[in-house]
């Protein structure tokens, strides 16, 4: 009896390893599917990612042609109006007048030519203290510290920027 006792007790010993062994099976297979599934995952999002970044960069270089187009078509307009100012010019170079009234033709040339650039958002820089933001000083002499003396070269801001910087003689007290 022993014998079938021992038989006996190891038949649950071996369908308790069985169910053990059918067991890890199930838990493998299901971490394969689980590890295919989040492969799979992993690949959309990564295929995702490069479909974004391709975009994105498309993105970039349209806004940069975009961009140049628009400068460039600001550029035809400024241009195509500056041509009424040469053809101004060419008929006052051309025109058998006298100086007085040559001086008031250029001086109208001057003051339309002043028009189409204010029109753009062009305006002078005001020269009266100084300030490095919107001076650059080429020279110093004797007078109040920090008032402008003598103005080289006008300066000018286009909007908010400046685009030329006003070249000037400060006064510094010498004293």
């Amino acid at each position: 009896m022993e014998e079938s006792a021992e038989g006996t007790a190891m038949q649950p010993d071996a369908a308790t390893d069985a169910e053990q062994v059918d067991t890890l099976r199930k838990e493998v297979q299901e971490l394969r599917s689980s590890l295919e599934a989040e492969m799979k995952r992993s690949r959309e999002s990564l295929e995702m990612a490069k479909r974004i970044q391709a975009d994105f960069d498309n993105y970039k270089k349209r806004t940069a042609r975009e961009r140049e187009e628009t400068f460039k078509c600001a550029n035809d307009k400024i241009v195509c109006e500056m041509l009424n100012i040469l053809d101004d010019l060419e008929r006052a170079l051309s025109a058998d007048v006298g100086e007085e009234q040559l001086r008031r033709g250029l001086s109208q040339v001057h003051t339309n030519l002043r028009s189409l650039l204010k029109g753009y958002g062009l305006r002078e820089i005001p020269a009266e203290t100084f300030d490095p933001e919107y001076h650059e000083a080429f020279g110093v002499g004797e007078g109040e510290d920090g008032q402008i003396l003598e103005v080289y070269q006008k300066g000018y801001c286009l909007g908010p920027r400046v685009i030329r910087h006003s070249k000037v003689k400060v006064g510094k007290n010498l004293e």
